[in-house]
């Protein structure tokens, strides 16, 4: 028996804890280097270290798997938004940090925003997909308006309108800077975080 068998039979034997989250992170990498339909299910499996078949177990269909990636990709977004954000204790403190957080999280991984927009396609093309979108945009929206108003104690609707010019802002600079990675947006994040200090006054 070779090493190759070996490794075979440790693969294929039971349905590791683990082979979900090897699925998303090989699909993660692919997905946003080359979109989903230059991608193959074969593809992600390998890279896996897993049978097409087990994908199948997983998820139904490569556009399920790209929701789950998105989720992924959003909650490790946040995460590094947040470790941006340490410290800031104040209104002013978010008022003069928050935009140039987002800002710097996109630059250091643009992975999250590439997927989101692989999304936003994916729900384009085929209509059964876009509640899917609406429902990861409606929960983007309200992230954002939680925490503006937990920082600012700026009133519900004011929140609510700011995150989705926020919202739409952040996807639209993200994408100019993916277009263009030497592009300098400092200003448009600096003009942009105006809106939290317009609304403080």
């Amino acid at each position: 028996m070779n090493d190759q068998t070996i490794l075979k039979q440790k693969r294929g034997w039971t349905h590791q804890a683990d082979n979900r989250e090897r699925l998303i992170a090989a699909g993660s990498t692919i997905l946003s280097e080359k979109g989903i339909e230059a991608t193959t299910v074969k593809e992600i499996a390998r890279r896996a270290g897993v049978s097409p078949g087990l994908f199948h177990y997983y998820f139904a269909t490569k556009d399920e798997l790209l929701l789950a990636i998105v989720y992924e990709a959003g909650a490790r977004f946040g995460e590094q938004l947040m470790q941006e954000m340490r410290g800031v204790a104040t209104a002013q403190g978010f008022s003069e940090r928050a935009m140039f957080a987002v800002a710097a999280v996109t630059r250091r991984d643009p992975t999250w925003y590439r997927l989101r927009y692989e999304l936003y396609a994916l729900g384009l093309r085929k209509a059964a997909f876009l509640p899917a979108v609406a429902q990861m945009l409606e929960k983007g929206r309200q992230g954002i308006a939680t925490t503006i108003q937990q920082y600012t104690g700026m009133d519900e609707a004011q929140a609510q309108a700011i995150a989705a010019i926020v919202h739409a802002c952040t996807d639209g600079l993200a994408l100019q800077y993916i277009a263009q990675p030497d592009l300098d947006l400092t200003e448009a994040y600096r003009q942009l975080q105006q809106l939290f200090i317009v609304k403080e006054s």
